[in-house]
């Protein structure tokens, strides 16, 4: 019995040191059953604000990062790997519950070598690993600063759903709350002023709004986004989430990669016909400088098992390519496409049979900060009065500032800053009268 002891101490201090770690996350990328019975909880307690003034834009899938976001819940192994990928060249940002876990996790990284110069914890307490869907989406202001939006998860699991503010407010950076019911995972942004989601978006029995519109979504996306147009595509179906990032990816500002089925019978339902349908309807739009799109074509593997596999769900982190493989004979031709496809990226690929039932994997997972830029202003080409940018002040920019006024001009675009002569962030009689006395002045 006394030579027992020391194993059984042994045992006790593995469950308790390493049972963060082993314990593995109920909650699927999917509404759980019993989640189904409380759609009426999401997005309870959150905070929404007005949108902000202006945007310069929102990154894009493609654009540069400072880092990634993981959530630390489940999948270790697969977590691990990409963390240490990451950490490479980039800061990995790990969200932790609490201290006993930060301590945890710590233990794990450093004994697989992870370079822990690059990883920085967060203690925020969370529901699940699919950061990607409750995540924080980023836009740049027009002192470049990065500004972090919100939209409502829809999912019942409150911490996820806090998370993004908890953020703004540990980094201090502004928040801005919508109202939309969206899942990060079911928007791309091409970086363009272009925003493509899957109808998905509007199934009540997904947990999204029952009563939200196209013409309500596209507001949304305009107003906080600045993005001003709207692709909606169909969802695959039976794939557990109805994402669009489980089929669609934006390579960059001109190139969608689209999942294609080798045979009617290899895709679940009709999802051979609709992955179809998607490459030909975006290979019909254009992006937001007016370019058509090149859509590609990406092998998704055979459904099986209650499965959609898919190459597709990846992330860009600078010149790498995270790439979710299966052992399936058709990985390395995949990884081969990616860099074909991206000339100077290098594609890695990371096993995803454990998570890949859970309805999700590598980018679903994942959550980028966007790199700074440089801090600029937009309007520094344009002169006070100016409104029409034109080189002369005259009585046309007098009309134009009229206009404002009686317009109730938005709190920011050049035109704006030209046109409020006295600098207090409003248009009015005032800058008109000012304007007049500048021309007169001339």
């Amino acid at each position: 019995m006394v030579k027992m002891l020391p194993r059984i101490l042994i045992v006790i201090y593995v469950f308790i040191i390493a049972g963060p770690l082993l314990a593995d996350d109920p909650l699927p990328r999917g509404l759980t059953e019993e989640e189904k019975t409380r759609l009426h909880e999401i997005g309870v307690n959150r905070t929404i604000t007005p949108p902000p003034d202006s945007v310069v834009f929102a990154p894009a899938e493609f654009d540069s990062v400072d880092g990634i976001i993981f959530a630390w819940d489940s999948y270790p192994t697969l977590l691990k790997q990409l963390i240490s990928e990451t950490a490479e060249n980039d800061t990995a940002w790990v969200v932790v519950d609490n201290q006993t876990e930060q301590n945890s996790v710590n233990t794990l990284l450093t004994t697989y070598g992870v370079n822990m110069s690059q990883v920085i914890f967060q203690q925020i307490a969370h529901n699940s690993v699919w950061i990607r869907d409750y995540g924080p989406w980023w836009i740049y202001e027009p002192d470049g600063s990065r500004s972090i939006i919100d939209m409502v998860y829809n999912r019942p699991r409150p911490l996820d759903n806090a998370y993004p503010e908890q953020l703004a407010n540990l980094w201090e950076i502004p928040y801005y709350g919508t109202a939309l019911v969206e899942a990060g995972g079911n928007l791309l942004l091409d970086g363009r002023g272009v925003a493509l989601v899957s109808d998905v978006v509007f199934d009540a029995s997904q947990g999204f709004d029952p009563n939200l519109t196209v013409a309500q979504l596209e507001q949304y996306m305009l107003n906080y986004f600045g993005v001003h147009k709207v692709i909606i595509t169909p969802h695959l179906q039976n794939d557990g989430t109805g994402h669009i990032d489980m089929f669609v990816k934006i390579l960059n500002d001109t190139t969608i990669v689209v999942g294609e089925y080798s045979s009617q019978a290899a895709g679940y339902g009709d999802n051979y016909n609709i992955c179809n349908q998607v490459a030909d309807q975006l290979s019909a739009e254009i992006n937001g400088a007016g370019q058509l799109y090149n859509v590609l074509r990406m092998l998704m593997p055979p459904y099986s098992g209650g499965i959609t596999y898919t190459y597709i769900n990846s992330l860009l982190v600078n010149k790498k390519v995270f790439v979710p493989t299966y052992g399936f004979p058709t990985d390395n031709a995949i990884l081969a496409q990616y860099e074909q496809i991206l000339p100077g990226y290098e594609a890695i690929g990371f096993d995803c049979n454990t998570i890949i039932p859970a309805n999700g994997a590598i980018h679903c997972v994942s959550m980028k900060v966007p790199a700074r830029i440089p801090l600029t202003d937009p309007c520094e080409d344009w002169l006070a009065g100016d409104v029409d940018n034109n080189g002369q002040i005259d009585i046309i920019d007098v009309l134009l500032a009229v206009d404002l006024v009686l317009s109730a001009a938005p709190g920011f675009n050049c035109a704006v800053q030209s046109a409020d002569i006295n600098s207090d962030d409003t248009v009015n009689i005032l800058d008109v009268v000012n304007l007049v006395q500048l021309i007169i002045g001339q």
